[in-house]
């Protein structure tokens, strides 16, 4: 079960915060972008880096071409292939049939036009898209792939493909560098009311958006022989071990890495779409709780609640957070980086104030003028270590130094509260579903502009 939820965010990465960047964007409050596809020149490009092998020979490759002329940019047939390869790919994993060269071919160029045009928007207005964004945009399609690390990621590149990390990570900062394009002069464009609101709240419609969502973390002890008594009885001993040592305080991370445990995030899913097991567990549970265990045919499971809602409602336990980050730049190396969070903390221990060394060293933009204050936070808007760290603290006490993708961090939980959400929830679920509905056409209106604006000399495969 814990594989098979998993699978669900497959091929997706996390763009992060404009202003505070290491927190998960939230999309019942309007931020629809917190997880986005691989494009399909992306997508291909990774599928082409896997068929690599598989294609090259001794003959040698004809003189590349230009096919296409796109404002000053131009898209060679070289890139066509690679893009039709990779197409093919995809297509014939998710087992559907493969259409008539001419007619892949033509959305491929069709594809690559736009993505070009767009390209050259970006370019023009001198927007940029930081290394620390795209290194966890990486790190976490790297864990799809099976990868431990980004190096072992770009190791298994590169052998498949000489260069091939570099192009992929070039490919990454594009589809980032897009996808930050549309949302900014797509959602412009629209235009959401509080009357559109009332009336998707009150439509039959608005049933399914508001069923009842659970979020929650997995902690698995597998089983490989789910018909073997001896191994489930086995298990189920470590899982009772496990748990009761996550109840006594124990960190997450620490069981899995000494019971060589599976599982992780899962995410927010609706109720129909989990085993009735799930749901008996986690409906019982308060946020942060952990589940008896309990047996699947992959092992036995344990299961960490980490917030529900729905139209029933939707009471939020919150986090009254600042924090102070160092991260490391062109100027700050990754051992300066150290040391300068590590004298902070020093500071802090001496009786420095806490908002007067956020305003003076942090580097988050978007909570330093207020003295790192990020306000109230919940479970699952924040990544991974810095969420752990902050349900780890207690209130009024600091936070050990902890590193995140971004840099480094210190914490502290100045209180906690239950607030119920339920009204904001239900409208803030109308918005997101009406913005989903509008967006792609608003996105294909915006895309038919640019296009007409811009000139395209196709010469032809």
């Amino acid at each position: 079960m814990a594989k098979t939820l998993n699978q669900v965010v497959a091929h997706t990465f996390n763009p992060i915060h404009n202003q505070i960047f290491f927190r998960k964007k939230n999309l019942c409050h309007g931020l629809l972008s917190s997880i986005i596809s691989f494009s399909a020149i992306t997508g291909a490009f990774l599928a082409s880096v896997q068929v690599y092998a598989g294609t090259t020979s001794a003959v040698a490759a004809p003189l590349d071409r230009v096919v296409v002329m796109v404002d000053d940019s131009i898209i060679l047939a070289s890139d066509v292939e690679q893009a039709m390869r990779g197409a093919k790919q995809q297509i014939l994993a998710q087992k559907q049939t493969l259409p008539p060269d001419d007619v892949l071919q033509a959305d491929v160029i069709r594809q690559l036009i736009l993505r070009k045009i767009q390209l050259g928007i970006i370019a023009r207005s001198g927007s940029t898209i930081d290394d620390n964004t795209v290194d966890a945009a990486i790190s976490n399609i790297a864990q799809q792939q099976g990868a431990p690390s980004i190096d072992a990621f770009e190791k298994k590149l590169n052998a498949i493909k000489p260069n091939g990390y570099a192009e992929f990570r070039q490919q990454i900062v594009e589809d980032l560098s897009i996808n930050r394009l549309q949302q900014q002069r797509v959602a412009s464009r629209l235009k959401i009311t509080d009357k559109d609101i009332d009336n998707f709240l009150s439509s039959p419609q608005s049933a399914e958006a508001l069923k009842t969502e659970f979020n929650f973390n997995i902690i698995q002890v597998p089983i490989a022989d789910p018909n073997n008594d001896a191994e489930v009885a086995k298990a189920t001993e470590t899982a009772n071990t496990v748990v009761n040592q996550l109840r006594s305080g124990a960190s997450i991370e620490s069981m899995m890495t000494q019971y060589n445990l599976k599982g992780g995030e899962q995410g927010w899913h609706k109720s129909d779409e989990l085993p009735t097991p799930f749901i008996e567990a986690l409906s019982s549970l308060k946020q942060g709780e952990f589940s008896k265990p309990f047996t699947t045919v992959d092992g036995v499971d344990i299961l960490q609640s980490a917030g529900m809602r729905g139209a029933a409602g939707a009471m939020v336990h919150q986090y009254h957070v600042r924090h102070i980050l160092v991260k490391t730049s062109e100027v700050t190396s990754a051992a300066e980086a150290k040391l300068k969070i590590d004298d902070i903390y020093a500071k802090l221990k001496s009786g420095a104030s806490f908002s007067d060394l956020a305003k003076t060293y942090s580097d988050d933009p978007g909570s330093a003028q207020n003295g790192g204050d990020l306000n109230w936070v919940a479970a699952g808007e924040m990544v991974p270590a810095f969420e752990t760290m902050m349900l780890q603290t207690p209130v009024g006490q600091l936070s050990p130094v902890f590193q995140t993708p971004f840099g480094w961090h210190i914490l502290q939980v100045e209180e906690t509260r239950d607030k119920d959400m339920t009204e904001q929830y239900r409208r803030d679920v109308a918005k997101q579903t009406l913005y989903k509905r509008l967006f792609p056409i608003e996105l294909d209106n915006w895309l038919r502009e640019i296009r007409a604006t811009a000139y395209v000399d196709i010469r032809g495969m």
